[in-house]
């Protein structure tokens, strides 16, 4: 009896979650499956997958999803690499000086103005200019700016994560691999990283979602509709076409970046749940 009302009661308090998530998530998302499928919102032709067939052949659409699949790739892979190496050198840091969390969340709480403002005053003057417009690999130093930030702001979250998990490893496990002579590196190769694997899974989860939401500070930073080619990504292309009014391109966009994600998301837990097997 006690089982069935504590079921009943999670199940009433989950209702205003799951009702917020049919309402806000789930309802706007089968009206945009639906326009998507239409020719244009006043005559409302179905057209079925013609709009998806002209979005998957849209030059500015493959260049968007390109670069954003290119940055997120990157960017998840040095940010979590960059956060891995710090946590262990600021672990014992962290515990003896509690001010050094409020140090590394500072960037996520910043205004984005005014750090775009700093970020326009270091690299958009002649000199930066110059040099990317005689390098060799001009389209990396004109995305640089915007992947430094995204690194500066993002890496102190996952530091405090990784910190948490790792100061949630036993200590007895620690001190036996101390009485075994397992030296430091070979504990954190072998021991640490085995068990904090679900943490750092969720901080590689959380990097790539934040690496999608680096359009405002893109737009801030280029001030423009249409940067250069190099940094055009999804949300620029959905930008333009909701300025546009064309919410068949837009939705259809949507749809395809949603399919694309979840399939990614899909693997990437497919992965992790047998990674997590082998371990343990």
């Amino acid at each position: 009896m006690n089982n069935r009302l504590l079921r009943l009661s999670f199940f009433l308090l989950s209702i205003p979650a799951l009702a917020g998530f049919f309402v806000f998530y789930l309802i706007p998302f089968v009206r945009t499956i639906w326009y998507s499928m239409i020719d244009n919102t006043f005559q409302k032709n179905f057209v079925f997958i013609d709009n998806y067939a002209n979005a998957l052949k849209n030059t500015y659409f493959q260049l968007a999803i390109k670069n954003t699949f290119i940055f997120s790739l990157v960017g998840v892979i040095c940010i979590v690499a960059l956060s891995l190496l710090l946590s262990f050198g600021l672990f014992r840091l962290t515990e003896r000086f509690s001010f050094i969390n409020n140090l590394l969340i500072a960037p996520m709480i910043l205004p984005t103005a005014s750090v775009i403002f700093v970020w326009q005053m270091v690299f958009q003057n002649d000199v930066y200019k110059q040099l990317v417009k005689h390098a060799t690999m001009e389209g990396f130093w004109t995305v640089l700016p915007i992947f430094l930030l995204y690194i500066w702001k993002n890496t102190g979250i996952n530091i405090i994560i990784i910190s948490a998990a790792i100061a949630g490893v036993p200590k007895e496990t620690r001190e036996a691999a101390d009485l075994d002579g397992a030296s430091g590196l070979t504990q954190y190769r072998h021991i640490t990283l085995p068990l904090i694997t679900p943490n750092i899974m969720f901080v590689v989860v959380l990097s790539f979602v934040n690496a999608l939401k680096s359009f405002r500070e893109s737009y801030l930073f280029f001030q423009t509709d249409y940067p250069p080619d190099a940094a055009y990504t999804v949300q620029y292309y959905m930008n333009n076409h909701f300025r546009k009014l064309n919410y068949p391109n837009l939705t259809t966009g949507s749809v395809i970046f949603t399919i694309m994600l979840v399939i990614i998301l899909l693997v990437f837990y497919q992965w992790e749940n047998k990674y997590n097997d082998r371990i343990h």
